[in-house]
């Protein structure tokens, strides 16, 4: 069963009547999904859809739990932490906030998780993210252009694939629009170029792919920008800024252009870009966050 939820900021004036509608909705919809389901807790992921069922867990003195995927929590995370019984990190957070706090990683799915890769070495996987992607897009092809001794794999997006497309001139250029098992792609890079949305990086870590993150520059509070900075301070990735360029910007190709002969030209920083992402992976976070909520309801 799903609950209708909506964004509030920045949505003018239809999106914040929206945002009521939904959000008076949910509220008459939620007890019947908790009377349903028989839950005793919640564990809620932030954002909208997280706020009615929080409330109700604190209105009908329900315990409840949550996650949080970036370094930078987002607003629902940082008003319902001190309410919450605990808080699983995706990343290490940049500030501290209230309430019980563990670093866990995120919770990634048993195909990820069982990880491995057979990259060819001069295989370049780029992903740009459910955010942004456009501007990744229309480097990355230009990029696969002037590299044709590697080969390209560039995750579009539905959105975008056609257009992209239309402008793929190289042989090396492999388009897809999206997967639903991105563990395949993730064993074939030899190094990534992506966004940095929490989700994406924990998984590039757990498979130990060296990295070359751009992060999206409009992401609430930055929170991208502090993301990459946690690989990058462990030297498991390279950041390389957007600068708010709209498009295609040929300075940027050729940035972006240097940045990857230097790694792929360099095994050495290579392995230990490698070696330094998997020991900051956590691969266990389901079971550990399992675990932790079973104990919680248990006292």
């Amino acid at each position: 069963m799903t609950i209708p939820a909506s964004g509030f900021f920045g949505k003018g004036i239809k999106g914040i009547l929206t945002f009521f509608i939904n959000f008076i909705r949910t509220i008459i919809l939620f007890p019947r999904i908790l009377y349903k389901t028989k839950s005793s807790a919640l564990i809620a992921s932030g954002g909208f859809s997280s706020l009615v069922p929080t409330l109700w867990a604190t209105v009908l003195n329900k315990k409840f739990f949550l996650l949080e995927q970036n370094c930078i929590p987002g607003r629902f995370t940082k008003y319902f932490s001190r309410w919450a019984r605990e808080i699983y990190l995706g990343l290490p957070l940049l500030h501290k906030i209230r309430g019980n706090i563990i670093f866990t990683g995120n919770p990634l799915r048993k195909e990820i998780i069982k990880n491995g890769r057979r990259d060819d070495g001069k295989t370049i996987l780029v992903l740009g993210g459910s955010q942004g992607a456009k501007f990744i897009n229309l480097n990355a092809v230009e990029l696969a252009a002037q590299m044709p001794d590697l080969h390209f794999i560039i995750q579009t997006g539905q959105r975008d694939y056609e257009n992209v497309k239309q402008l793929v001139a190289s042989k090396n250029c492999e388009l897809i629009d999206f997967t639903l098992q991105p563990q395949e792609l993730y064993k074939k890079a030899t190094i990534i170029i992506s966004r940095a949305g929490g989700m994406v990086l924990s998984e590039i870590l757990l498979f130990g792919i060296p990295s070359i993150i751009i992060p999206f520059p409009f992401a609430t509070d930055n929170h991208q920008a502090a993301n990459a900075q946690f690989l990058a301070q462990n030297n498991a990735a390279t950041i390389i800024s957007q600068a708010c360029q709209p498009g295609y910007s040929e300075d940027f190709v050729e940035k972006l252009k240097q940045t990857v002969k230097s790694l792929i030209n360099n095994k050495e920083r290579l392995n230990e870009m490698s070696k330094n992402a998997r020991a900051i992976a956590r691969s266990n976070a389901n079971t550990i966050i399992a675990n932790r909520v079973l104990k919680c309801l248990e006292n």
